[in-house]
């Protein structure tokens, strides 16, 4: 195989393409990037059961062929000159990369037995922007859970009704959801889905912030994505989800809060908390906050005002689970709302209702105290 292309071109190509090839383990028969050079064309792809990516980019082919290359291959595409590059396989395995004087050899691996990657159809079809999409999964992905005991809480909820998009995801001891209003063009559409919390990381690196469209398509079984020049397929989870309405009980108590104060005091309370031993006190009390933590490295008490109803209450957190909460609210102030019987605090905006189209929502579970 022997082909010559631009530069950025193929950077542009390829690279999304390692990011879907550098999630998979290391020891994959199916890890590293797929590339063919035939009939003008250069198609790049990367596939398993769980996911894959596929582009195309215009070349000058000399030798048509296929190889698998590491995707190691991309910082050093990203290292040579602008201009045109060749990309030549001159013993059949060894990948030499060359721009002017520069030249690189890597290994590649035979792809004979590299499985084709199939072209799904989706049965609905609607679209989004890219800047919402990235947006609205950045601000629920943290609160996907990383435990494998209960896999349909390792991705994210999807529910599209009434022209709006509600994203929840939870991990036992969280729950984030946001709703927003879509520019999606099928009013109609009524449905939901589980994306992988692994798959939405790799989105969040793949789309840029702009007001372009994302196409997608709802199969049986999985969610296609179809972006500048990407076609990117991802396996849905399949089971029953948690409805966030049922963990949102009655509140005793609610307090509006500063959100930049309080992220820097609990900022504060995590320099005398790293190993997590502990946990930040919050105390509502006449119109203030009182948060402190005590551990073997040190002790912090720190007062913020509030504008407080209710009851006064006493709860013990993980102050990480709660910054990462308020890090991603957009608000000056927020809204706490504290429940009955210890049943958690919920994070929101003050002035929006989860009856609403728009809205976000944190539910932080307390902790015991040691």
């Amino acid at each position: 195989m022997k082909f010559t292309v631009n530069k950025t071109d193929f950077e542009k190509a390829i690279t999304p393409v390692s990011i879907i090839a550098q999630s998979k383990t290391a020891d994959s028969a199916l890890s590293g990037v797929f590339i063919e050079a035939k009939d003008g064309v250069v198609t790049l792809y990367c596939y398993d059961i769980e996911k894959g990516i596929k582009t195309t980019v215009d070349a000058n082919v000399y030798v048509e062929g296929k190889i698998i290359a590491d995707p190691n291959i991309v910082p050093i595409i990203h290292s040579m000159p602008d201009g045109d590059i060749c990309i030549d396989t001159e013993d059949g395995l060894t990948i030499v990369v060359s721009c002017g004087d520069a030249t690189f050899q890597i290994m590649g691996r035979n792809a004979d037995s590299y499985p084709g990657m199939p072209e799904i159809k989706g049965h609905t079809a609607f679209k989004m922007t890219k800047k919402q999409l990235k947006s609205m999964i950045s601000k629920t992905l943290f609160s996907v859970s990383k435990d494998d005991t209960r896999p349909i809480l390792k991705g994210s909820l999807f529910t599209f009704k009434n022209n709006t998009l509600t994203i929840s995801a939870i991990d036992g001891f969280r729950f984030a959801v946001r709703s927003e209003k879509c520019a999606v063009d099928n009013p109609d559409i009524n449905i939901s889905f589980i994306v992988p919390g692994k798959a939405q990381q790799n989105l969040l690196r793949i789309l840029d912030d702009k007001e372009e469209d994302v196409n997608l398509e709802l199969g049986n079984k999985h969610i296609i994505i179809m972006v500048d020049n990407l076609y990117i397929m991802i396996r849905l989870l399949e089971g029953d989800f948690p409805q966030y309405e049922k963990y949102i009980h009655k509140h005793e108590a609610s307090a509006l809060v500063d959100r930049n104060l309080l992220i820097s005091s609990l900022e504060r309370v995590a320099l005398v908390n790293e190993k997590m031993r502990s946990s930040a006190k919050l105390k509502f009390v006449n119109d203030k906050l009182k948060i402190s933590c005590e551990t073997e490295s040190g002790k912090v008490n720190d007062v913020i005002p509030t504008y407080m109803e209710g009851e006064e209450k006493e709860l013990f957190f993980n102050q990480n689970y709660l910054l990462e909460a308020l890090r991603v609210c957009e608000n000056d102030s927020v809204l706490l709302r504290i429940a009955e019987n210890g049943r958690g605090m919920v994070i929101k905006a003050p002035d929006e209702d989860e009856t609403e189209d728009s809205f976000y929502l944190y539910l932080i579970m307390p902790i015991r105290s040691r």
